[in-house]
């Protein structure tokens, strides 16, 4: 359905590794506007891959490269899912700090 289900994944220790933080938020988003450029880029050529050259990925097996482009798509949903639940989480952490 284009998105991954909406469970707990527990990845391999090797694939897990945590996120920096010291990032500036202006680095994040240079990177993130290089990420969008590659992928404009990237898209163009997609309709002259052969869709039978695959790479193996490790958690969702021998893809072609229209499979990877949309994962990426699928990678960057599953993570605004995750901001989500946590600004739910601290909402209803804040509101409840403000009744006690």
């Amino acid at each position: 359905m284009g998105d991954f289900p909406p469970i707990k994944i527990k990845l391999p220790d090797e694939l897990n590794t945590p996120p920096s933080n010291s990032d500036s938020k202006e680095d994040l988003t240079n990177r993130l506007d290089l990420v969008m450029q590659r992928l404009r880029q990237w898209e163009s050529k997609l309709d002259t891959i052969n869709l039978n050259c695959k790479i193996k990925h490790e958690g969702f097996g021998w893809l072609n490269a229209r499979e990877w482009f949309d994962l990426v798509g699928m990678h960057f949903r599953h993570h605004l899912r995750q901001k989500c639940e946590l600004e739910q989480k601290f909402l209803k952490h804040s509101s409840t700090n403000l009744i006690n």
